[in-house]
């Protein structure tokens, strides 16, 4: 059921169905029918979405929220990271508005939200409301590591692309 709900949730980040997926923990991995992304990614019970997307074209990976808070497109937003591994402040694009209506976060310092993610068990997320409140929202990092490195170890290049500059015979 899990995977289930998992599968709706990435495809509704825009990006075409799943081809195959792995569990790791409450981490699953998966590529895009197109194959233009590869992903580790986890679901919390209320149904958001902590992920890092890759391409496997140019190798760059970015890390994704995708939860209900309201955004708007293109602006920056603070958020408060804390895991047994640390605490820090980051910031977020609001990158879409998803057919669901959840809205796609994009963390802006890559290094930094890996770390924190790789380091902890769990992670906690606090964004400030525009009222005097926080809503804070939380995701078991379990299998986070393992999810990672098969994404990587399966699909996700380090290293862009490069069109051949070898001599040729013709």
């Amino acid at each position: 059921m899990r995977i289930a709900i998992s599968i709706l949730i990435a495809s509704a980040i825009t990006w075409t169905p799943l081809v195959k997926a792995e569990n790791f923990g409450a981490w699953f991995t998966g590529k895009t029918n197109d194959d233009n992304f590869v992903f580790a990614a986890t679901v919390n019970d209320s149904g958001h979405l902590l992920g890092q997307y890759c391409s496997p074209d140019t190798g760059n990976c970015l890390w994704m929220l995708g939860i209900n808070t309201t955004c708007k497109l293109g602006d920056k937003y603070p958020i408060l990271a804390n895991s047994d591994s640390g605490a820090n402040h980051l910031s977020v694009h609001c990158n879409k508005q998803l057919d669901d209506g959840k809205f796609r976060y994009v963390f802006s310092k890559f290094d930094e939200i890996d770390g924190i993610i790789k380091g902890g068990l769990r992670i906690g997320f606090a964004l400030p409301l525009q009222s005097d409140n926080f809503r804070v929202i939380r995701f078991d990092l379990s299998g986070a590591n393992r999810a990672i490195k098969f994404m990587h170890n399966n699909g996700a290049k380090t290293t862009p692309k490069t069109k051949g500059t070898k001599d040729q015979y013709l």
